[in-house]
């Protein structure tokens, strides 16, 4: 297997090209990204069992809690499920691996998209370290490469 911490690195090189994306809940902080698979390069992508091509997507998510020392936040276990529809109402439902890294816990799934097809991303976080359900929504309009 890869060295862990390689894709956490090439997921944040790839988001750092895009503005932050994060919802709050409470002391939870969920950092989420879709972004086209060939982001990860292929031997990373068959490392950790990825689906990649010009035309599939990479979902990312994580979960963050505050606390300890002023800005220090440390990873928390989710269970994350939805779904992704496109704008003619077609819904597939997503399935995400958990990945372990030190000092990092993220959910990935991928997805097949058109050239330019706005996808909008319907999930449900649930925290399992102190409970409770969030509903996640976005849009992301994707490019083949």
């Amino acid at each position: 297997m890869a060295t862990l911490p390689r894709l956490l690195i090439l997921l944040t090189l790839a988001a750092g090209a895009q503005a932050e994306q994060v919802k709050r809940f409470g002391d939870l902080s969920v950092h989420y990204i879709a972004l086209n698979s060939t982001s990860v390069p292929a031997n990373v992508a068959a490392d950790y069992d990825l689906d990649r091509g010009e035309n599939v997507a990479l979902i990312n998510i994580a979960g963050r809690r505050e606390g300890g020392a002023p800005g220090a936040t440390t990873p928390v276990p989710l269970a994350v499920e939805g779904t992704v529809r496109n704008l003619l109402g077609q819904t597939i439902t997503l399935s995400f691996q958990e990945v372990r890294e030190p000092g990092a816990i993220y959910y990935l799934a991928t997805t097949r998209f058109t050239d330019r097809e706005a996808l909008r991303f319907e999930l449900t976080v649930e925290d399992l370290e102190q409970g409770g359900r969030h509903a996640l929504s976005f849009q992301k309009t994707l490019w083949a490469q």
